[in-house]
């Protein structure tokens, strides 16, 4: 290979047009940015760059840069890219630093650093002098302006790293006064989310699924401790825009037609619960919508204590109405929650075994339950309920039996569905013992043999637990006699189980 320095003279419009495009992309009012370039003019002067070789066919220059670890880079002339073995995605301070390297030989990099450091962005100036949604808008925006490559969808770890760095670079442009910095996290956090949003729901159906659905929960989270915060901070006239573009945004993004609305939709939600709360926001912001979703319909008819009519559900979108019903819950309208609950019920096997993952049915037959035992329902209501439910709802059929005083229907129910010991206890195995002790002892005399088929010592000792809590329901129920037979039967049964016999007799069962 010729020297560098040749190098870089033959090829030296090409090194402009890496600078250009340095030029073009780094902005030195950016933290990172200039953080970038400084560390990669660091690594030059001292001798951190080493150019090993140039293949003229291909035009692939490699190089090495001694950082923590030395890193290769290549650069390639001739479709002017330059890829780093480190793990950062587009620009680095290891590929600024080659290029640099290069650059130096045929012009004076600290200029060049001078000038990048001393030029004006219009749309950061006009930040500074003029603020305005818009612009806030447009600079958040431009963090986002490199595509994201498909990889990202399939593994969540990616994802995360390029949100967390992408919303980082967006927040490096926040204002230093104290009064717009909670307002500007708010549109950096909602306008990177949006940004990001195909990515998040292509990935929401990949392996990764539950990854993406826990980062979702907690960019909610993060949105819901900021809007806290700007409800309690005063609003003064030059905010009002901002507010209302914000309002315009997160509404533009629910009315987006495709299969995320649950999500979006608590975006909206969330906006509406925590941020605008006045009577007289609320009664426009179902006008800001040019063709309203039932579920936005009802969601303001629960806040402006207005009648709710969510006629005819549609089974895919059982999880929103099921949201909505907390809500008037928490807003204490009974009426929207008993009308909601209602029209819901049609669905509600269709939404636990088609619409969720399996970790998530046991939440919500429990969310369910408590919502249902609030409002007015049938037996027959109930019974269709815990039909629907299947094996989740056992806990909620359960205490439903026991607050009735249907003890031989619950001990039948556990009997059926082999419920083991600490599961009925968990049901209200108590109660049962309690309130109706003879429903109890089969219950009592299943577990006890379970135990014995185990056959150890320990096991023994966990039978004779068991037959101490049925003697007591046998006493309580006035049957001690038939107690006695009993264990006379299995002493006589089990009488070459030696440890067996010592253990019923320590138990002092007799």
């Amino acid at each position: 290979m010729a020297t560098v320095l040749s190098l870089a003279k033959q090829y030296e419009d090409t090194i402009h047009n890496y600078m250009a495009a340095i030029d073009k992309s780094l902005h030195p009012t950016r933290a990172l940015d200039e953080e970038m370039v400084r560390k990669a003019v660091f690594l030059v002067r001292h001798d951190g760059v080493q150019i090993h070789s140039f293949n003229e066919e291909r035009l692939l220059l490699e190089a090495s840069v001694k950082d923590a670890h030395s890193v290769k880079v290549v650069l390639n002339f001739g479709k002017l890219t330059a890829v780093c073995a480190c793990p950062q995605e587009t620009n680095c301070r290891h590929r600024l630093a080659v290029i640099f390297s290069l650059y130096q030989k045929i012009d004076s990099l600290s200029e060049w650093v001078a000038k990048w450091r001393d030029k004006e962005n219009e749309k950061l100036s006009t930040l500074t002098n003029k603020r305005s949604p818009d612009q806030w808008e447009a600079l958040i925006r431009s963090t986002w302006r490199e595509p994201i490559n498909d990889y990202v969808t399939r593994n969540y770890f990616y994802f995360e790293q390029l949100y967390e760095g992408r919303l980082k670079n967006a927040l490096s442009f926040m204002p230093i006064e104290r009064e717009w910095k909670t307002l500007y996290k708010t549109y950096a956090h909602l306008i990177s989310l949006t940004e990001v949003w195909n990515t998040f729901s292509a990935g929401t159906k990949e392996v990764h699924h539950s990854f993406f659905k826990t980062w979702f929960a907690d960019e909610l989270h993060a949105l819901r401790d900021l809007l806290g915060q700007l409800r309690g901070l005063h609003r003064t006239f030059e905010s009002d825009a901002f507010f209302t573009h914000l309002r315009e945004l997160v509404r533009e993004f629910t009315e987006t037609n495709d299969d995320s609305f649950s999500e979006r939709f608590d975006i909206y939600q969330l906006f509406w619960t925590e941020l605008f709360i006045t009577r007289r926001e609320r009664l426009s912001g179902l006008e800001d919508f040019r063709r309203p979703d039932e579920r936005v319909q009802a969601f303001f008819a629960i806040l402006l204590e207005d009648e709710v009519a969510p006629g005819n559900i549609a089974p895919g979108a059982a999880a929103d109405w099921v949201k909505l019903a907390v809500l008037a819950e928490e807003e204490g309208h009974q009426q929207g929650l008993s009308a909601i609950l209602m029209a819901l019920k049609p669905h509600v096997r269709t939404f636990l075994f088609d619409g969720l993952f399996t970790q998530y049915r046991h939440h919500y037959v429990r969310v369910l339950s408590r919502l249902y035992s609030l409002i007015d329902l049938t037996e027959d209501d109930w019974e269709d309920l815990f039909t629907q439910f299947g094996h989740y709802g056992l806990p909620a059929y359960s205490a439903y039996l026991v607050e009735k005083g249907m003890y031989k229907q619950w001990a039948e129910l556990h009997q059926l569905h082999n419920s083991p010991l600490y599961f009925a206890e968990e049901c209200g195995l108590k109660e049962v013992h309690n309130a109706a002790p003879d429903f109890a002892l089969p219950l009592y005399h299943r577990y006890a043999l379970q135990h014995l088929e185990e056959r150890s010592r320990t096991s023994y000792k966990q039978a004779v637990r068991v037959w101490k809590k049925m003697k007591s329901a046998c006493k309580k129920s006035g049957q001690l006699p038939f107690w006695n037979d009993y264990m006379k039967e299995i002493q006589h049964r089990y009488k070459r189980l030696r440890a067996l016999q010592e253990e019923i007799e320590k138990g002092k069962l007799l």
